[in-house]
């Protein structure tokens, strides 16, 4: 049997992917031995060992299929990539802030309380709160029968307030003209050394209030050093009282206003100018306290 006609007994078949890789290696062999040969020359004329040695067909495919079963198991391999969580953009997020909030409910009302005075309503059991507005004397007020340290909750504009509980009455106020107390000379057991840094008037408003209203202040305030108001030239008095006491007070100090030389008094964040109606009391701007405000003191400035 002529050779080459029949494979051998044992012998592997070559995958026909080999095969077709030998192809295309042998192809490009031959491609670049023509590309070396110069024009007029022929392969055969050239020495052996300046032809390139082409690649054996047979492991050439062999280094193909091997280097394809290696990329499809890296392929196979690979982890997958995590889909990124996608996060709120700014405008939902400005979205969900807009949204109104729901307001809380508004305790029942369980009565009523009359103003025995002019007072302010505080968003809260405090005079340091935001002011909401002003009661007159024997307004009617709805209240819910909760209190806080002197305070007592009411129901303002269809929400939750807060009065100065000394100022709140369960009777209708009578009105009726203020005890007048006359106007004494009389030495003060109470802070008595302030009166030798005192002005002429102011010591006479001291000792008038301080015989009108024995007891009452705690404690009386005068000179300052370095003020650049009444208090550091001795024309000012401070009265340490709180609520009715201290307005009383002052409706007193306004009746008798001309014989002190007053000129203005402050109380309660309010300010009134001699020679106004009684009831002619403004609103000052928030200095930011208690004190500052003018809720623990009467304030009396004099000529």
């Amino acid at each position: 049997m002529p050779a080459g006609r029949h494979r051998a007994a044992g012998t592997r078949r070559t995958p026909l992917s080999r095969i077709l890789g030998a192809a295309t290696v042998g192809t490009l062999a031959l491609a670049s031995l023509a590309a070396a040969v110069p024009v007029g020359q022929t392969a055969s004329t050239r020495s052996t060992a300046e032809l390139p040695v082409p690649f054996e067909g047979t492991d050439a495919a062999a280094t193909l299929d091997e280097r394809a079963e290696e990329v499809a198991q890296r392929s196979e391999a690979r982890e997958p990539v995590p889909t990124p969580t996608p996060t709120p953009t700014a405008a939902a997020a400005a979205a969900a802030a807009a949204e109104p909030s729901v307001p809380e409910p508004v305790p029942a009302v369980t009565g009523q309380l009359w103003v025995t005075s002019a007072v302010n309503v505080r968003s809260g059991p405090s005079a340091d709160d935001e002011r909401l507005t002003t009661l007159a004397w024997a307004d009617q007020v709805d209240v819910t029968g909760e209190s806080a340290d002197g305070w007592t909750q009411v129901i303002w504009d269809e929400r939750v307030a807060w009065v100065n509980s000394s100022y709140l009455a369960e009777e209708e106020p009578i009105a009726q003209e203020p005890e007048d107390h006359g106007v004494s000379s009389a030495a003060c057991a109470t802070s008595p050394g302030i009166e030798s840094s005192l002005a002429a008037n102011a010591a006479a408003a001291y000792r008038a209030v301080c015989a009108g209203f024995p007891g009452v202040a705690s404690a009386y305030g005068g000179f300052r050093a370095g003020d650049g108001g009444d208090h550091g030239s001795g024309h000012a008095l401070d009265i340490m009282v709180t609520g009715a006491a201290g307005w009383e007070i002052a409706r007193y100090l306004q009746a008798h206003a001309g014989e002190l030389g007053i000129t203005y008094l402050i109380f309660e964040q309010q300010i009134w100018m001699a020679g106004a109606a009684a009831g002619a009391w403004t609103y000052m701007a928030d200095r930011g306290s208690t004190t500052a405000n003018h809720y623990d003191h009467v304030h009396v400035s004099t000529s």
